[in-house]
């Protein structure tokens, strides 16, 4: 799948001088011997900071965007919140700011994970290689949703904001608000009929997730880290990024992770449903179908909102789900 090159990234760009001042904030005798800027999505700018003193290990340093500054405290918390599960192989927070005093931006230090993004490897893997990747990549997901939250609802910094009881009750909500924002920044009207009533004639299968859990909300490969290991085995050694997350229904994360990183390829496809394990759900996959549409409308309502123009993909995916009936 491939996405616009709408962003809000900073334009301001950390150099090492100020990195230096970062670090010695929490590690006063490292060195800072060099910085990079690492693969990153369309919001905030990270880095890969190497360090001469081999007792504090590498570092990320992740910068926010002035618009989105409070999201330093939503992965500050959540971050915390995951790192006692041994199975979540998630960094762990070193030091944080939001003064903006060293540098004009709200800053993150992590851990660094070992390992490289998976996303552009992708094209280069064997069948084998990326439903094994892929299962791995289940096994984890299904250990976020083990995870259990305290109510429906985006997870901001100490909990859930505007919590609701069920999950049918927040993603009507969403619902409601993403097809609003699709006709203020100028979506089909015609299509946005049809996929409200394509959201009422779907609301029993939203009333089927009774828990709420940890959903990662951006479980795809550019946020996965793997590692090549002995006998051409390929590990899954991290994943970053939990801007996104909420605390809803588990095949609300599955669907993203289909509609983002699996497209058409059964290997993954597979491999990631294989690792996940039984969905004990009736007409789960039409949820899954209704959660990708939303995935596709929310994605193409915050690419025109800053001002991107949304793939053309994005309609044909809400329009291939609205031509199924929901039963």
């Amino acid at each position: 799948m491939t996405g616009s090159d709408a962003t809000i990234k900073p334009a301001f760009v950390l150099d090492l001088a100020q990195a230096q001042a970062i670090v010695d904030r929490f590690a006063p005798r490292s060195r800072v011997v060099s910085l990079e800027e690492l693969h990153g999505g369309a919001i905030s700018r990270v880095y890969g900071v190497a360090c001469t003193d081999e007792s504090s290990p590498d570092l990320v340093i992740k910068t926010y965007p002035e618009l989105l500054h409070w999201k330093l405290a939503k992965e500050v918390f959540l971050y915390r919140y995951l790192a006692g599960n041994k199975h979540l192989p998630v960094p762990r927070v070193l030091w944080h700011d939001d003064s903006r005093t060293i540098v004009p931006l709200a800053v993150l230090v992590l851990t660094r994970l070992d390992g490289q993004i998976l996303q552009p490897l992708e094209a280069s893997l064997s069948d084998d290689d990326l439903f094994g990747l892929y299962a791995q990549m289940g096994r984890t997901l299904r250990h976020f949703h083990d995870v259990r939250m305290a109510a429906f609802g985006y997870l901001v910094g100490g909990g859930v904001k505007d919590p609701h009881a069920s999950n049918d009750a927040y993603m009507l909500f969403q619902f409601d608000k993403k097809l609003r924002e699709f006709r203020q920044c100028g979506g089909s009207e015609a299509l946005a009929a049809r996929m409200a009533r394509h959201v009422a004639a779907g609301a029993h299968l939203l009333k089927a997730s009774a828990l709420p859990v940890f959903c990662h909300d951006d479980f795809h490969t550019g946020n996965v880290l793997v590692r090549h290991e002995a006998g051409a085995r390929w590990q899954l050694t991290g994943v970053v990024d939990v801007e996104n997350a909420v605390a809803g229904d588990p095949l609300l994360d599955i669907a993203k992770t289909l509609l983002y990183s699996v497209g058409e390829s059964l290997p993954k496809r597979n491999g990631l449903l294989a690792g996940y394990g039984p969905i004990d759900r009736p007409q789960w996959q039409a949820a899954v179908d209704l959660y990708r549409m939303y995935h596709a409308l929310e994605w193409w309502d915050w690419t025109a909102s800053i001002g991107g123009t949304p793939p053309d993909w994005l309609i044909g995916e809400m329009e291939r789900v609205t031509a199924v009936d929901i039963r």
